[in-house]
């Protein structure tokens, strides 16, 4: 517990992001934009929109049953020419482009994504301004939108593993397979500090202690920003998410997905004074700030009932002016819809309140097309709602970061001075074509492709899942198993009676020597369990064909293999053999909470699911060694009847 360590703000590290020249640049683009190219900087819709494909209205992915899902996916991310980026991005001059939970290129693999990611870039270079683009995922726990990427334990997880070191590696080398990708931008980490773990996002949280939460949050910002090629970080979700009241809760994605419950949580309200603000969920962030974050993003929620997208004093007052914040602020997804009758008065509302970037569908799930809405915000301006003021300093920040990140910079001096750029306009009007722009872009080379899923990166997740891993009990030494020796002939007792249970030796007494084990549990054989959400699609996947990986049970009978994998159903029933003299007979029960995300994960209650709950009670009952293991996204209650019965108790969390 670190809450008594303090959690003010190294303003020795609170310098400029740029140098004074740098600055006067970004002043004089900003001079030669125009104002729907400055809107333009500021509008990030889903990439998806570039493609020719059917609306999905009222179809989500996150509820279709999977053949149909995967069908909807394919038409979604078909293949995206040179022509569909250049007419995508048109002469908007966009600033960035994101592609939401599941998005990724046909084929899923890393050349498809650097094909797809440098055709935008292209088209980006000859629209508008010709300002290059930030292009974002939400790369939470590695490249999780990439087939067969490193996936590593979610942020829970790496709570548990209290290791900055370790989480900083984690992040620098999920940067490292974005990159490969043509990504520049990770909406990662997420500081919020989880009060009541009910909530659907808690294992996004690091921990629930402010000052944990925060180390971490600051060695992931080190391990993206620090990786080597430009790659922002975000620090999200500004502010309080984790602090909302449960029954407030109002998941309204709009268009892609509903999830209104009695015991809602997500997109709520948290209803505190200033120094609970403060203490437990403000101060998460100064260390990431403090660490240089270029991005912060903005959380659905509200604090005492004001949405946080449309509040001035949260993001103007304390982030930008309080905190000295100079990098840019970003909404979440379809979140400015939430904050106003109308687009109109929702974008007005949210960008005088300091959102500088408005994160969109844009029309992708048959919601406002993201021009109309770069209408809706060029009338605010041309009416007066918005200052011109505003949108400046808006495009500055987006410009700073790029800036920031070696995207842009400013022409080296020519021979001549002003007077070569002078020349350089005149021939270029000469030739019916526009002067040489004053910064300099360069397309970005793509990252190494062979990183992706390396042996070196796994190795190193590997060693994250085991230090993530949380022993909550063991009777009698019993954990670890012994692994099987082999050419050891097995000695049998008399055959099991009624009394077994009563009569088997104690849970531990094995002297090193592997009794029979049984392996069950919806957990065992699943993948999608162990990568939770945010893995290959938004609300994650389930079974073992989405990506590359080792199930808990084929990691287990590779040490093991004399044990046995059983159904739930057919464990209940299962005895145990005949004893061994020097052994007892151990039963895993792999259980836990199948992949969610946000809303859809809130619940009423923290209890075990019931039917593995039944079946390590009838194995306990049947004279077996217990051992539960819970791979879930968060803190499971057992009831104390059940964990009376147990030999061992595990939590394995999410852990990829």
């Amino acid at each position: 517990d670190k809450k008594g360590q303090s959690m003010t703000l190294d303003t020795s590290r609170d310098v400029p992001l740029l140098s004074a020249a740098d600055e006067a640049l970004l002043d004089s683009i900003l001079v030669e934009m125009s104002l729907r190219e400055k809107l333009g900087q500021m509008m990030q819709p889903d990439w998806r929109n570039f493609r020719s494909m059917p609306k999905l209205e009222s179809l989500c992915s996150a509820t279709l049953p999977s053949g149909l899902a995967s069908l909807v996916k394919r038409s979604l991310n078909g293949p995206l020419s040179e022509e569909a980026c250049e007419r995508g991005l048109g002469s908007d001059g966009l600033g960035s482009v994101l592609g939401g939970g599941g998005a990724c290129p046909v084929p899923n693999v890393p050349s498809a994504w650097q094909k797809q990611m440098s055709a935008m870039q292209r088209a980006a270079a000859k629209a508008g301004s010709g300002l290059p683009l930030l292009i974002c995922n939400d790369s939470v726990h590695g490249q999780a939108n990439l087939r067969d990427a490193t996936l590593f334990p979610h942020h829970i997880g790496q709570g548990c593993m209290d290791d900055p070191a370790l989480v900083e590696e984690l992040a620098r080398i999920a940067a490292l397979e974005s990159y490969a990708c043509g990504l520049n931008w990770i909406f990662s980490p997420c500081a919020a500090v989880a009060q009541d773990l009910r909530w659907g996002r808690t294992y996004e949280c690091f921990s629930e202690d402010p000052a944990l939460a925060g180390e971490l949050a600051a060695a992931e910002v080190r391990g993206i920003q620090r990786c080597g090629f430009p790659m922002a970080a975000c620090v999200k979700h500004w502010v309080a998410d984790g602090g909302t009241i449960l029954g407030s809760g109002n998941f309204d994605m709009g268009g892609i997905g509903k999830a209104v419950k009695a015991h809602g949580l997500d997109q709520g309200d948290a209803r505190m004074d200033e120094t609970e603000l403060r203490r437990t969920h403000v101060a998460p962030y100064l260390p990431a700030l403090a660490e240089g974050a270029l991005t912060v993003m903005v959380s659905y929620s509200s604090v005492n009932g004001q949405k946080c997208h449309a509040s001035e004093r949260l993001l103007t007052g304390l982030l930008k002016q309080e905190l000295g914040f100079q990098g840019l602020v970003v909404s979440d997804y379809n979140a400015v819809q939430q904050c106003g009758a109308n687009f109109g008065d929702a974008v007005a509302t949210v960008l005088n309140a300091g959102v500088d970037v408005v994160m969109t569908a844009g029309g992708l799930f048959g919601d406002l097309l993201f021009r109309k809405q770069l209408d809706a915000m060029e009338a605010n301006v041309r009416e007066g709602r918005v200052l011109a003021t505003r949108v400046d300093d808006a495009v500055r920040r987006v410009l700073r970061v790029k800036m920031k990140m070696g995207l842009i910079r400013a022409r080296e001096a020519q021979p001549g001075g002003e007077g070569a750029s002078a020349l350089e306009a005149a021939q270029a009007a000469e030739a019916g074509g526009q002067p040489r722009r004053l910064f300099y872009a360069e397309e970005a080379p793509m990252g190494e492709a062979t990183c992706v899923g390396s042996a070196d990166h796994r190795a190193i997740a590997r060693r994250a899942v085991a230090k993530s891993c949380v022993l909550l009990k063991n009777e009698a030494g019993l954990l670890p198993l012994p692994l099987a020796v082999a050419h050891t002939p097995a000695v049998l007792a008399p055959p099991p009676t009624a009394t077994h249970a009563a009569s088997a030796p104690p849970c531990g007494s094995s002297g090193g020597v592997p009794g029979e084990l049984l392996v069950t549990g919806a957990a065992a054989h699943d993948l999608g369990y162990q990568c939770g959400g945010w893995s290959l699609e938004w609300q994650g996947c389930r079974g073992n064909a989405f990506t590359k990986g080792t199930t808990l049970w084929e990691g287990i009978h590779a040490a093991r293999p004399d044990a046995t994998l059983v159904s739930s159903k057919a464990a209940a029933s299962r005895k145990p053999k005949a004893a061994r003299a020097a052994g007892c007979s151990v039963a895993l029960v792999l259980t836990g909470e199948p992949p969610y995300a946000e809303g859809f994960g809130d619940v009423a209650s923290l209890a075990l699911p019931e039917a593995d709950a039944r079946t390590a009670a009838a194995l306990a009952d049947a004279g077996w060694c217990v051992v539960l293991v819970l791979v879930s996204g968060r803190p499971l209650v057992l009831p104390p009847a059940l964990l009376d019965r147990l030999a061992g108790v595990g939590g394995a969390g999410v852990a990829g």
